[in-house]
């Protein structure tokens, strides 16, 4: 149901008023990054008009249409992929071929519902073929035909597409609906829930992953203890956490949200020493002995050098250096000294 589709309000509310006005668009493009719940939206949605007795905007989850789309086996609601078509297409962009077979289906009235509707993951991968192919369904739909295009990136439809579709704009979550969401879903993580929900990044899909996978907060204990051996003056420190990082270099985004929500908790430790809004507080312990051995200063001053390392990053400059760099960074904003390292 849409209302159980996490966050997303505003979303919700246009698409429900679309329904309940009956200006159901005949074509949509459901875009915002990926895992912030665009596919579980769709369904939803799909959900909602084919409902044979919809109450007050909501399916009402026991007629045959709605169980058939709880089942995933509902005759007149596809999520289109190669596969559907051909098990034997490989690719996971939206293939030409996969555009026109879909076509060819849009043009047989529905079986069971009074609405056709496909959804469409992954659809901006489309090429400019699949997109033309695509583009003459668009230009004259039948009217039983709904269809949702999921994209992360809209610039990548011609502008012909565009101009045939209603945008709809998903937004990252914020970290307080994904912490509700793991709470609900994944108990057994409530006490590592608000760090993994910070890690997130507003994605569910993204939460999702990070609690089904053991080495995620294995990371983070590592991460943890590296980050803790720079309070020592020894510069093989410095060494040992570059290494860390270059042995991790796959996971550098998840090390990098988990030290800028490391260095939160200490900059809110070291001003307000409350440690109840913390990000990791099943490390309250550890974070309480690291706050007291560095300067109120130093938090802020780690943040600021993460932020910039990040930057290099994305502009694809040397991990081996951008690694030994940041250490030393780091190291000499701890100990409150320069040796001239950056970049």
């Amino acid at each position: 149901m849409l209302s159980g589709v996490v966050g997303h309000e505003k979303v919700k509310k246009v698409l429900l008023s679309s329904y309940l006005d009956g200006r159901v668009g005949h074509a949509y493009i459901f875009e915002g990054p990926k895992g912030v719940g665009r596919l579980t939206a769709a369904k939803a949605f799909s959900k909602l008009l084919l409902c044979e007795n919809p109450n007050s905007g909501e399916p009402c989850g026991i007629c045959k249409s709605c169980s058939m789309c709880e089942s995933g086996n509902h005759p007149d609601l596809a999520v289109v992929t190669n596969q559907l078509y051909d098990q034997s297409k490989k690719s996971t962009d939206v293939l030409v071929d996969t555009i026109r077979n879909m076509k060819k289906d849009v043009f047989i009235k529905p079986y069971v519902s009074e609405r056709k509707i496909y959804i469409v993951p992954k659809a901006d991968t489309m090429n400019v073929y699949a997109q033309n192919s695509l583009l003459k369904v668009l230009e004259e739909p039948p009217a039983y035909c709904t269809i949702i295009l999921i994209a992360e990136n809209p610039n990548m439809f011609l502008p012909t597409v565009l101009s045939r579709t209603v945008s709809i704009k998903f937004f990252p979550l914020s970290d307080e609906n994904v912490e509700e969401y793991l709470r609900n879903n994944y108990p057994q993580m409530s006490d590592s829930a608000v760090a993994v929900a910070a890690m997130s990044a507003g994605s569910i899909g993204k939460a999702k992953m990070l609690c089904e996978s053991s080495e995620t907060l294995k990371l983070r204990d590592e991460l943890l203890a590296v980050f803790e051996a720079l309070l020592n003056n020894k510069k093989r420190v410095i060494y040992d956490f570059a290494l860390f990082l270059k042995r991790n270099k796959d996971d550098f985004e998840i090390l990098r949200d988990i030290l800028q929500g490391l260095f939160c908790d200490l900059l809110y430790i070291k001003k307000s020493g409350d440690f109840e809004q913390i990000i990791n507080p099943d490390k309250i312990s550890k974070l309480g002995e690291i706050g007291g051995q560095i300067y109120e200063s130093v938090p802020q001053k780690m943040l600021e050098i993460l932020l910039k390392y990040n930057e290099y990053f994305s502009k694809n400059i040397s991990y081996a250096q951008i690694a030994q760099c940041m250490s030393l960074e780091l190291w000499e904003a701890i100990h409150d000294r320069s040796y001239r390292s950056e970049i």
